[in-house]
């Protein structure tokens, strides 16, 4: 596996509990918004054994790990490493992906404990989103729906950006949301220019206004709560 970085601790990925940081190296999205684009090529970062991944990420004082990327799930050995990670320290296991994978998701279930679930667009506007050659809707619905029908926490999340993000796409991801099943909250954060941003790619963002979206609390679907995240 081709892992860009360990990071110690951190107190914000997961709620409420301190977990050590895997960043997987490699993506095959190409949003233009990522705040991690060096992390997209594919042979970023380097390749590491799974026994020296655990080796590196053990002994910090913490109660977890958030696998994050890139994308974690375009390695197949994911699961392998999850596992090696689960019988280490049966602690709390995060993972961070945006669902093209369906098949290692799969595989990897009965080792995680919740999910971050980046819903990049509406079902629609998936492909003009992600940039990527063939729509990737019906792999990331497949991916929703084995996290809907398994025990692990699942938590979709938005980026929204201005100028790219529109609030029908918020609406739209609700609906899709509430049509599969999902009960719960749904997480949207704005976007925010940071250092591991393409300068010519972000030129036309900008940080949005949350007055944009604030209509849709009055049209929630049933069962489904949305909560604003601006930094």
């Amino acid at each position: 596996m081709r892992i860009a970085s360990i990071i110690d601790i951190s107190l914000v990925d997961v709620p409420k509990i301190p977990v050590t940081v895997i960043f997987t190296a490699g993506c095959n999205f190409d949003c233009s918004y990522c705040q991690n684009a060096e992390l997209i090529p594919l042979l970023s970062g380097e390749s590491m054994t799974i026994p020296d991944i655990v080796d590196r990420a053990r002994g910090h004082l913490v109660d977890g790990y958030c696998v994050t990327g890139g994308e974690p799930t375009i390695h197949k050995d994911l699961p392998e490493m999850l596992k090696a990670l689960k019988e280490d320290c049966d602690c709390h296991i995060n993972l961070n992906t945006q669902g093209s994978v369906p098949s290692v998701l799969e595989r990897s279930l009965p080792y995680i404990d919740s999910v971050w679930f980046d819903m990049k667009a509406s079902p629609t506007r998936y492909v003009k989103t992600v940039r990527t050659s063939h729509d990737p809707w019906p792999r990331i619905q497949q991916s929703l729906e084995l996290l809907l029908d398994s025990d692990v926490l699942f938590w979709p999340r938005t980026t929204y950006v201005g100028n790219l993000t529109t609030p029908d796409d918020i609406k739209a991801i609700l609906e899709t949301l509430h049509e599969l099943g999902f009960r719960g909250e749904y997480l949207v954060q704005n976007y925010i220019d940071s250092a591991g941003t393409r300068d010519e790619e972000v030129a036309a963002f900008e940080r949005p206004n949350r007055d944009e979206i604030e209509p849709l609390f009055s049209s929630l679907p049933s069962g489904i709560s949305m909560r604003l995240e601006w930094r």
